[in-house]
């Protein structure tokens, strides 16, 4: 009899002092994820909404913290913003926020398409906004998510030196005439964009430290040192600009290329950027294709 009362008592006693030791903070401390290409962590309750959404491909790294803007609790990723409208106890669903409408890039409604079109599945109507979406930019619009992640066209394409983009609810694709074919398509940095419009206080922007990680060190590859260009096949790697897939290109590296690294890291289109320096030429590279090297020896 003694027994049936004594550990079953034990049982709910262990039972309670695990529920008083664990804390809420804990939680999120285990759950919380550092990127070290922008130094900022993703916690919940963005970090599920922002994995169920396609993670960096889809949003890009943060670039800032989770923090309060008009009474929402908000988070910035390179091409979005994660938002949160809980109020007191509520729960607090996160979901994308309408960037493109907000930045006001809604125009007018346009007829559909010919129907010969919408037929062959290379173009599709949108009713909701009066917008067609076709070709290429249909197949990137469905491969990330389409309407239900990506909202419905708000605009038809626009063309521009260089560039072809088209507005979404929550996003932008772009098209770079000069980039790679594997990467002329990509999401605009709406997230980023809008924080401008938004005069938001750019100390917001600085990273915040992440125990052993060093926001100057990224695989490796530190400043003053040197990188050797790999993986690239036969297409080669460009040297560009600026820190993004929309700078121009300098010139085109191959591999086993050694170059100097001169500055960086920079976040920009989902990649970690170094700025390099090769045959007097100075540039700037994504990492994942540079590893560290030896300084190269003088002929």
């Amino acid at each position: 009899m003694l027994n049936k009362i004594v550990i079953p008592a034990i049982g709910c006693l262990a039972v309670l002092l695990i529920l008083l030791t664990f804390q809420p903070g804990q939680a999120q401390q285990e759950s919380a994820t550092y990127f070290p290409e922008t130094g900022h962590y993703v916690d919940e309750p963005f970090l599920s909404r922002f994995r169920a959404q396609g993670g960096v491909p889809t949003c890009g790294p943060p670039i800032t913290e989770a923090f309060e803007q008009n009474g929402h609790f908000v988070q910035y990723f390179d091409r979005c913003r994660l938002e949160c409208n809980g109020h007191g106890n509520e729960p607090c669903e996160a979901h994308l926020s309408d960037l493109g409408e907000l930045l006001g890039h809604h125009t007018p409604r346009v007829r559909s398409v010919p129907n010969s079109m919408t037929r062959d599945g290379s173009c599709r109507h949108f009713p909701e906004t009066g917008h067609n979406v076709a070709f290429s930019f249909l197949t990137f619009y469905i491969e990330n998510g389409g309407p239900e992640t990506l909202g419905p066209p708000i605009s038809e394409l626009i063309v521009e030196p260089g560039i072809i983009y088209q507005y979404f609810r929550r996003a932008r694709i772009e098209w770079d005439m000069d980039a790679r074919p594997n990467e002329a398509m990509h999401l605009g940095s709406l997230g980023r964009e809008f924080f401008v419009a938004s005069g938001l206080d750019q100390s917001l922007l600085a990273s915040v430290d992440s125990p052993g990680v060093s926001p100057t060190v990224t695989h490796g590859i530190v400043v003053g040192a040197y990188v050797r260009v790999v993986n690239t096949g036969a297409t080669g790697l460009r040297l560009r600009s600026g820190p993004g897939l929309r700078h121009a290109t300098k010139e085109t590296l191959q591999d086993g290329d050694i170059l100097a690294v001169i500055g960086g890291p920079e976040s920009g289109d989902g990649f970690t950027w170094w700025q390099l320096q090769h045959n007097g030429t100075a540039g700037w590279c994504a990492s994942d294709w540079l590893e560290p090297a030896q300084a190269p020896v003088a002929p």
